[in-house]
């Protein structure tokens, strides 16, 4: 599954980023704005969960354990750095977590809660928001 394929997301018109440094993009466009003509916070939100959801899906590329497991996100935390303008581009990594632990707590235990961090940038570099994005994941139960 490709986070960027769900309606809201090519709605939004969120993509993978075209610089190889960051995972997702939004682009420069007069639809994302607010009243003070920067990035709106809502669009800024949902560019930071759908990375959020596309570093955990990546974490798993070479496994099929994505195709047998529900992630659903449980609480975010945010900070607005600064305002923003033009492309925004995303990076997100796990917090306190890697994802060989995450796979065996799956094992023993079925489920795990996770944090992923995920920070937006502008062209230039600034950071513009920080996030932490707790993520519930349970194994998939299959009748026999």
């Amino acid at each position: 599954m490709k986070i960027t394929d769900l309606p809201y997301n090519l709605f939004l018109g969120i993509k993978e980023s075209e610089n190889s440094e960051y995972i997702l993009q939004l682009d420069d466009s007069p639809k994302y704005l607010n009243h003070l003509e920067t990035v709106h916070a809502s669009a800024l939100f949902s560019l930071a969960e759908a990375t959020s959801g596309t570093f955990l899906i990546s974490a798993f590329s070479d496994s099929s354990l994505i195709d047998n497991v529900v992630p659903v996100v449980r609480k975010v935390d945010v900070k607005y750095k600064k305002p923003s303008k033009g492309i925004v581009l995303s990076k997100a990594t796990f917090n306190n977590i890697d994802s060989n632990e995450i796979i065996l707590k799956l094992d023993q235990k079925g489920r795990v809660i996770l944090d992923i961090k995920v920070e937006l940038f502008t062209e230039d570099g600034i950071n513009v928001f920080e996030s932490i994005f707790t993520w519930f994941v349970q194994k998939i139960v299959k009748e026999k």
